[in-house]
């Protein structure tokens, strides 16, 4: 008999024309904008979206606050150049398509400055024989990769030089990520073949130390008070590399906040059965910054969740859904694969602990929590082509759905 009323109240919900991929679009759309920036650190992109995400709930009925932190992080604003001479040719590359900066990287000014090779068999003790104003470079493939890894972080980290360029040629992806540091030298991640001898590079560097940021938290009360359910999603992205280089990150993480928006939506208009917490987290591509700010200042009583979902990477779902710490909390897993008995979601798979998103803090301060993401699909991430354009939104329904159904059954 019960598995009969599941089976009616699942059928129920997905047939009362309830449906938010649309509105999803048109969320992502605008969060994954050149006009945010990339929700990052240059051009007040993480403020505007803040700021429409504030707005978002505000019109669907649902009050939010703000809680507000500072981090440093290092940003390339204003022009990047990196030319390379061919005879009597300049080819000048595109930052975000033919190169990346490191992250960690400091600002650089070279003009027809001549390259010096290096092989993997020297660099190893190589550093104290580097000099300062020089350009190196070195190529990295998947036997050398370590090894290449290891000599990128000593030029980094441990320089008895500084303002050199490394220029590590690589034919694989470009996938950026924020650092909160900032060299006195610098590093290239270059995939065209460097034929040329002789360089022009120019690009600033500044180490913003208190880059002043916010976490969105929003509540909507329940039938019950004793118990919360909460949801999360980070709402900040890559930025952008100089004028360029836009990072828009449609599925990291526009996708997730499209989500926890529409279930703000549905839940002001279904009364939970308990209260419920929405938390649009900052800093989570520096190292989950937000999410660790709030665990140690917490805006209510954490001990009272009965469950946190944190929703990251939502664009896709060809392939299903993958649920971390699903082998932890055996019995929610177990609980949505029963809900998604007529396989709205091609499959819900299991993944044991992974400190990998937002869902971590929490759950190492002893709060239920498990992190859902979608699989299969386009495979744009952390580079410039994570545009809203290219997202499917395929299990978008269904999965959201399936949260519905499980926050209605816990």
């Amino acid at each position: 008999m019960r598995i009969i009323l599941l089976t009616l109240f699942i059928l129920f919900n997905c047939f009362s024309g309830y449906s938010q991929r649309e509105k999803a679009r048109q969320l992502i759309s605008i969060l994954a904008s050149d006009s945010l920036a990339g929700r990052g650190y240059v051009e007040n992109g993480q403020a505007k979206a803040s700021d429409f995400i504030s707005n978002e709930l505000t019109n669907n009925g649902v009050s939010s606050i703000q809680q507000h932190l500072t981090y440093s992080v290092n940003t390339f604003p204003g022009n990047i150049q990196f030319n390379v001479f061919s005879e009597n040719d300049e080819i000048a590359y595109q930052p975000g398509v033919d190169f990346l900066i490191h992250p960690a990287s400091g600002s650089v000014k070279f003009k027809k400055k001549t390259i010096i090779q290096l092989t993997v068999d020297e660099i190893e003790g190589i550093s104290s024989r580097l000099k300062s104003k020089s350009v190196y470079t070195i190529e990295r493939d998947q036997e050398n990769s370590a090894k290449i890894n290891e000599f990128i972080t000593e030029f980094l980290e441990k320089p008895t030089f500084k303002s050199s360029l490394l220029i590590v040629q690589d034919t694989g992806k470009l996938t950026w990520f924020p650092s909160q540091t900032q060299s006195v030298n610098a590093v290239i991640l270059l995939r065209p073949e460097l034929k040329s001898k002789q360089i022009n590079a120019h690009w600033k560097a500044e180490l913003k130390r208190q880059f002043s940021s916010a976490n969105i938290l929003a509540k909507i009360s329940g039938k019950r008070s004793d118990s919360v359910v909460m949801f999360s999603a980070h709402y900040d992205h890559l930025g952008k590399m100089g004028d360029e280089a836009i990072f828009p990150g449609a599925h990291d993480n526009a996708s997730g906040v499209a989500m926890l928006l529409t279930l703000s939506e549905y839940f002001a208009d279904h009364t939970p059965e308990f209260d419920t917490y929405f938390l649009f987290t900052t800093g989570e591509e520096l190292g989950l910054l937000g999410s660790y700010y709030f665990v140690q200042n917490p805006l209510f009583d954490l001990s009272k969740i009965k469950l946190l979902i944190n929703l990251d990477l939502l664009g896709t779902g060809e392939e299903g859904i993958m649920v971390v710490n699903a082998k932890k909390h055996k019995k929610i897993y177990e609980q949505m694969k029963t809900l998604n008995a007529h396989h709205l979601i091609p499959e819900i798979k299991a993944r044991g602990e992974a400190c990998n998103s937002d869902h971590c803090l929490f759950d190492k301060s002893g709060v239920p929590a498990i992190y859902i993401y979608t699989l299969g699909g386009r495979k744009a991430y952390h580079d410039v082509e994570d545009k809203a354009e290219g997202l499917s939104l395929y299990g978008y329904d269904a999965i959201q759905q399936l949260i519905i159904d499980l926050c209605f059954q816990l």
